[in-house]
């Protein structure tokens, strides 16, 4: 939900991320939603959280980053979207990390649908794994510094990640 703030940028709250409210943009991620089940001899337990899906492209490959994140300070405005259309990405924080973003569907355009603009906050312990093609803010830190695991499908071309400039938009206080 987007509300314009006098005459300025509009603001968008963050939504906490849900199944449901998410789903439309991709898939939520929480450690507890997987059964876990014994591997290594019983010493570990494994957790398959989400089906990442492939990536047909010739010379592609599974990349998997740490990003390292600073905390900022909310609100705060948002100018840059980014998309990867030929693949879905991950961004599942490690230890006590959280933070929010902003995503939207495209449009028949190909552009940022920015009516199915949406903020959410995933708190320490939950992820998301955007759709193929969905577009997305960067990694709003939030409290403290935080590693992120990002993982998507490259192959070394600009289809790799896709950037827009759009109208500020303000994600507000979580």
């Amino acid at each position: 939900m987007i509300r314009a703030k006098g005459e300025g940028a509009p603001e968008v709250p963050p939504l906490p991320v849900s199944t449901p409210l998410f789903r439309p943009y991709g898939d939520v991620v929480r450690l507890g939603d997987a059964a876990p089940r014994p591997v290594n001899a019983g010493t570990a337990r494994r957790h398959d959280v989400a089906d990442f899906g492939s990536d047909e492209r010739r010379g592609s490959r599974l990349i998997v980053s740490v990003f390292e994140a600073e905390p900022q300070r909310l609100p705060r405005a948002v100018r840059l979207l980014e998309r990867h259309p030929c693949s879905r990405q991950a961004i599942i924080p490690l230890g006590e990390a959280a933070f929010a973003f902003l995503a939207a569907l495209s449009g028949l355009d190909e552009r940022p649908d920015m009516a199915t603009l949406q903020a959410f906050h995933c708190p320490p312990g939950s992820g998301v794994i955007y759709g193929r093609g969905v577009w997305h803010s960067p990694i709003i830190g939030l409290h403290r510094t935080g590693l992120f695991l990002v993982q998507s499908w490259q192959d070394g071309t600009a289809t790799d990640c896709e950037e827009v400039a759009i109208p500020a938009h303000i994600v507000t206080v979580v």
